[in-house]
């Protein structure tokens, strides 16, 4: 069950229109707020979600960042805008958005052949090869087919998702099909890894230390980490939990491990607080909240531009109501998110949940916060 238009247009009796997470707006502001936070309380409860975090932000403000239900069901310990979730595959774009700091610098190029930066890195396809750049990859259209990861063995490490990729029948040349890679966005990050820093044994902790050095730490996202050691000793870390057939949270045993190969395309740990820095940087086109410089407005833009299929680099690029949304979901490990980015209406939206219960509301709450934002329009406040 997912939020409907209805549920962001009735204010409930009752509502205080200011309270600890909603303040500083106008009335017609505050209101809309509420009513939002409100129907997305009643989205939680009815969907049977445990825990959820929620930050919605506008231009270099946060306007809303807060949680909802527990992040650990078993001791009653709730969830707050700190606290720190899975995002999976929401982390893409982040992985675009170090790269084009890379591009930045001149360390790297979105068009140029990767074998530049990784002699080494082969296809099936010797043309492919030759021809697959960075681009291609993060925006999965290499030719590399989505299923390939599959063929990673349990005991795999980094060199195995380019043996993998290597050894995978490709589905066409580039930019000719898209197919939903994480192979494919992981190799896009440890190449960038390996034109910094040099074809090392340390791809994974560089990687880790580029995003952090290049994108969390110029942001302020001061929490966010992508190994789940670090998220645990930090606390306030929200467990995952499956929803069982009588309807009550069960906790989930967890399969993350600091030595995640495929890191790149979706390991962060992060908090609604950190999350809506992240959005605002984006909305700033490379300009943080902080006012720090994380990339120029020009790189940052070339992560917007889909390929094939709507997709981006990192995002998909939607319309709704007339209204274009840049946005993406992630999923793993009991954990579902998405991130919303309306450039034109400079707001932005991220959902951070601690169950798979939250994945239909995850695909279709953008809808809901379109609707919302348009009817607010007509109220007066943009």
């Amino acid at each position: 069950m997912g939020l409907t238009a209805c549920d962001l247009g009735v204010v409930r009796p009752g509502l205080a229109t200011a309270n600890a997470d909603i303040a500083g707006h106008s009335q017609v502001q505050a209101d809309w707020l509420s009513r939002f936070d409100l129907a997305l309380q009643a989205a939680q409860q009815a969907n049977r979600i445990p825990g959820m975090a929620v930050a919605v932000v506008e231009g270099d403000h946060t306007l809303l960042a807060k949680g909802y239900g527990l992040r650990d069901v078993e001791n009653k310990l709730p969830v707050d805008a700190d606290t720190l979730f899975h995002i999976a595959s929401t982390q893409k774009s982040m992985n675009a958005l170090l790269i084009a700091t890379l591009v930045d610098d001149g360390v790297v190029e979105w068009d140029a052949p990767v074998v530049q930066y990784y002699s080494d890195f082969q296809l099936s396809s010797a043309a492919s090869t030759q021809r697959v750049t960075l681009r291609h990859l993060l925006s999965m259209s290499s030719g590399l087919p989505g299923e390939a990861e599959a063929s990673l063995p349990l005991d795999a490490d980094v060199q195995d998702v380019f043996e993998v990729a290597r050894q995978a029948t490709l589905l066409a040349q580039p930019a000719e099909q898209f197919s939903y890679s994480n192979l494919s966005a992981s190799i896009a990050g440890y190449i960038a890894v390996m034109a910094s820093v040099g074809n090392d044994q340390h791809l994974l902790k560089d990687y880790a230390r580029l995003l952090r050095e290049r994108v969390l730490q110029p942001i302020g996202m001061s929490r966010s980490t992508t190994q789940i050691s670090l998220a645990r000793q930090a606390g306030n870390l929200a467990k995952p939990y499956a929803i069982s057939w009588w309807g009550s949270a069960v906790q989930r045993a967890s399969i993350d491990s600091d030595e995640d190969i495929l890191a790149p395309a979706g390991s962060l740990k992060s908090s609604a607080k950190d999350m809506a820095r992240y959005l605002s940087t984006q909305l700033g086109h490379g300009l943080a909240p902080n006012q720090t410089r994380v990339v120029a407005a020009r790189q940052l833009r070339e992560t917007w531009q889909p390929v094939l299929n709507g997709y981006a680099l990192g995002w998909l690029k939607t319309n709704y109501n007339g209204m274009e949304a840049l946005l993406h979901t992630g999923s793993f490990d009991g954990y579902a998110s998405v991130i919303v980015l309306l450039p034109a209406a400079q707001m932005a939206f991220v959902l951070l949940a601690n169950s798979a219960a939250a994945e239909g509301l995850t695909e279709s709450v953008h809808k809901s916060f379109i609707d919302a934002l348009q009817r607010r329009s007509n109220e007066g406040v943009f």
